[in-house]
């Protein structure tokens, strides 16, 4: 027998058999790949029309700037006056004021950080002009005295009227008054109805001299037609009065102090010319004093001015 023969047989005869599972394998293994690739999710396509997404953080506010901005306001007492505005100085921010029932002038600073109201709507400073009645809440800031709001009253105040008489004509029954508001004379008619109070009690006509103070209420006509209902004598020549409460105001140069008064709640201007410097050496502006003043004829001229007791702290 030809063993070299048999043995090439036998080995063309084992591969035979070997080649269909070798190709069963390979099938098997390409079926695989391609079940495989089939269960992988597809790219998402990038949509170009879609916007990007942003940031939902906001920007801080913006911090206070020390050499652009403007300081806030000290957190200090504010004390109202009111007058006419006497100038007005809009290059460098100032406003002198005339204040009512007095001859002092009250220079004012003003700036952007000034809230102003026109006839009780908000306004600004393009509405203020000389002459103009005005109302001031103030305060100090350093060494000026700051206009924190000013409300413009430009509508004539109907039912009274305040100021300084000047003369009466009892057979005209004319009574001539510098009006407070306007500082001009201005006559008023009255009648016999009229009725002349002092402190509550009934006067008579003949205490309307000249140099007396007084407020005028009018009946029904109104202010127009001067129908003066009743006339309150406020002060005459030579009286004396007592006022107690806080210093509001103070000018030394002019020897001039305003005063909250507490019993009716109304700001007087008391000249201390009178008073020696000596006197004068504690009184500052916030003080509670007590003062003995006598009206002259244009103002009220102080006799005596005395500090209140500080009352002692209570805090450990």
């Amino acid at each position: 027998m030809d063993f070299g023969h048999f043995l090439e047989v036998s080995c063309i005869q084992e591969g035979e058999k070997t080649m269909p599972r070798l190709l069963q394998l390979s099938v098997l293994l390409a079926l695989g790949g391609c079940m495989n690739a089939q269960s992988q999710p597809a790219p998402v396509p990038s949509n170009s029309n879609e916007p990007a997404k942003t940031s939902s953080t906001t920007a801080p506010p913006a911090a206070h700037d020390p050499l652009l901005d403007l300081p806030p306001l000290p957190k200090k007492k504010v004390s109202l006056i009111g007058g006419t505005v006497a100038k007005l100085d809009p290059i460098q921010n100032q406003v002198t004021v005339q204040t009512f029932g007095g001859k002092q002038k009250m220079r004012l600073g003003f700036d952007v950080r000034t809230r102003f109201y026109r006839d009780g709507q908000a306004s600004n400073q393009r509405e203020l002009k000389p002459g103009q009645r005005v109302y001031v809440d103030t305060q100090l800031e350093g060494t000026r005295i700051f206009a924190k709001t000013i409300w413009i009253e430009t509508q004539a105040p109907v039912g009274d009227a305040r100021g300084q008489v000047m003369s009466y004509d009892p057979g005209a029954g004319t009574l001539t008054l510098r009006d407070e508001l306007s500082a001009e004379p201005t006559k008023f008619q009255l009648d016999p109805n009229t009725v002349v109070r002092q402190d509550k009690e009934t006067r008579s006509v003949a205490d309307l001299k000249p140099g007396t103070l007084v407020s005028l209420t009018f009946g029904a006509p109104g202010r127009e037609r001067g129908a003066v209902r009743e006339i309150n004598v406020l002060a005459q020549p030579g009286s004396s009065f007592s006022f107690f409460g806080k210093i509001t105001y103070i000018d030394l140069s002019r020897r001039l102090i305003a005063i909250a008064n507490q019993p009716d709640s109304k700001t007087y201007d008391i000249y201390l010319e009178a008073l020696p410097s000596s006197v004068l050496r504690d009184v500052r502006q916030g003080s509670e004093v007590g003062i003995s003043a006598v009206f002259d004829g244009s103002r009220y001229v102080a006799r005596s001015i005395e500090l209140a007791p500080s009352t002692p702290s209570t805090d450990r």
